[in-house]
């Protein structure tokens, strides 16, 4: 039951049964009140009268007699409606006097007439409205003779009163067999009620609410598990340059959650992070080799012939072709090579980008350092052979060094290096590690077989990738930080942090296969 412990996963849980137990509410209620009788009633219209309007406002049967209008004068428009689902019979009238009652506080009426019966089917069946509302001049209140209502049927009152003003308090009474007699909102004449009540509109809101608060909770990211166990001291993580930001964000993940613990990353080659780890000084009182954690893009090819480094598989990394934006192809930049045309390019088989459809341009290629693990995986990967040639070229602009070379090659000890050289010369292709790979502006990735290179895409045979290795002297201490730290790495818990960086862990069903192969 431990996802009870997620905050992400409660707020989500109660947020539906928030929204289950409001559609239960509103089913209940509204099917109650289907099954029930209701009489609605509404103020549609309470205005004042003069003479000087009186005398062009007609009136039904001289309703409004100029005689009879003062300045006190109001008239006042009722709407009568059943806005049940049942039918209401001339029986269903309980109260004493059967009927309804209406009252106008401080108003004398003068007159009153029910007007404009409306029917909701085509029946024969007439409202009976031809028993005019029982009243005395004079006083403030009339009786409503009990009127037989089908569903949505309704009836109208107009009344005119002296005294008081327009606006002031009108209230209708009246009891029904199993059912209500209720005001509901003032509208313009004619208007239909609301399509839903105010509780059917409060649910709506709720479940949209909730829907909403559902679709956030989805869109977050998800929490970073904690590290099993926590141990304090010092880590200084080396080696490769590709795999920097995974290790930041590893770091930032493990130490979030143990405090005490220091953690730096110094990258600068697999290679050489492989070495300075085989070269520090056991003999150092104050060297502590499970302080050290080395990174390499692969197996190391560094000599270990003691047999004092352990290794633990960590992510699959894959890697990224980046081509300068003047390689164009039908006026658009390139976007796509295969295999066996990088290997082409690099070998010198091909020298000229309009051998693969490019411009009338010459090919310049950079690559790493022998050190490098990302070069490491492109001879694995994509060369299919140790790049062993000469490096002809100082600037990647001429061959300076080697004036004879079928192709022009240089060579960048790191990969913001590479990346510049990529953007500033045309023509020229390099390779490199994502997210530490993102192009400069006048350059940009290109597909591989088809792929972009992305973690996900290496179970779907993106060719140009590693396994990254995290090396250490012997098995770490139990309870060192060094242990800690790599149980971090291999046990599932740094799964999400790995995958936000890009590649695959080890220890995720996809990566699993990735690193076995």
């Amino acid at each position: 039951m431990g996802w009870l412990k997620d905050a992400q996963n409660l707020v989500a849980i109660a947020t539906t049964v928030l929204s289950i137990a409001a559609s239960l509410a509103l089913w209940y209620v509204e099917r109650r009140k289907q099954h029930s009788k209701r009489i609605g009633h509404r103020i549609q219209m309470d205005i004042p009268l003069s003479r000087a309007i009186s005398e062009d406002l007609p009136g039904p049967d001289g309703l409004i007699r100029r005689r009879d209008i003062t300045e006190d004068t109001t008239l006042v428009l009722l709407r009568i409606e059943n806005d049940g689902a049942a039918t209401i019979t001339d029986g269903d009238y309980i109260s004493d006097p059967k009927g309804l009652t209406v009252t106008f506080a401080g108003r004398r009426i003068t007159d009153a007439y029910p007007v404009q019966p409306a029917l909701t089917s085509n029946t024969a069946r007439q409202i009976r409205l031809d028993s005019r509302p029982v009243y005395t001049p004079g006083e403030n209140s009339l009786l409503l003779p009990p009127v037989a209502l089908n569903s949505g049927d309704y009836y109208k009152l107009l009344v005119m009163l002296r005294g008081g003003g327009a606006g002031t308090q009108v209230d209708i009474e009246g009891r029904l067999n199993d059912g209500t007699v209720h005001p509901n909102q003032g509208a313009h004449p004619d208007d239909k009620p609301p399509l839903f009540s105010a509780l059917g509109r409060w649910t709506v809101g709720i479940l949209g609410t909730g829907m909403a608060i559902l679709l956030v909770l989805a869109t977050l990211p998800d929490p970073v598990p904690q590290p099993r166990g926590c141990a304090s001291g010092s880590l200084t993580l080396t080696g490769s340059s590709a795999f920097r930001p995974a290790m930041e964000a590893l770091r930032d993940a493990y130490t979030r959650d143990c405090d005490d613990a220091k953690i730096t990353v110094a990258t600068s080659s697999s290679g050489t992070g492989v070495r300075q780890l085989l070269e520090s000084d056991p003999s150092d009182s104050a060297g502590d080799h499970s302080g050290v954690m080395a990174f390499s893009d692969g197996p190391t090819s560094e000599s270990d012939p003691e047999g004092k480094l352990h290794n633990e598989k960590v992510a699959a990394m894959a890697f990224a072709l980046v081509v300068n934006d003047a390689v164009v192809v039908n006026g658009k930049p390139l976007t796509n090579l295969t295999v066996s045309q990088v290997r082409r390019l690099y070998l010198g088989d091909i020298t000229n980008w309009k051998d693969v459809g490019g411009p009338d341009l010459p090919v310049r290629t950079v690559r790493r350092t022998g050190s490098s693990g990302t070069r490491g995986a492109f001879e694995a990967h994509v060369l299919g052979r140790p790049d062993s040639f000469s490096t002809s070229s100082r600037d990647c602009r001429t061959k300076d060094l080697l004036p004879t070379s079928k192709v022009l090659r240089c060579e960048e000890h790191n990969t913001p290096d590479l990346l510049d050289r990529v953007a500033q010369v045309d023509g020229t292709i390099g390779y490199a590690a994502p997210p530490e790979g993102t192009p400069r502006k006048g350059s940009h990735t290109l597909k591989l077989n088809g792929l972009d290179p992305s973690g996900e895409n290496i179970t779907k045979g993106y060719p140009f990738h590693a396994v990254e290795y995290a090396y250490t002297i012997g098995n770490p201490e139990d309870g060192s930080l060094s242990d800690s730290f790599l149980d971090f790495l291999t046990q599932g818990a740094a799964n999400r942090v790995i995958a936000r960086a890009g590649h695959l862990s080890c220890t995720s069903p996809d990566g699993s296969a990735a690193c076995r192969g």
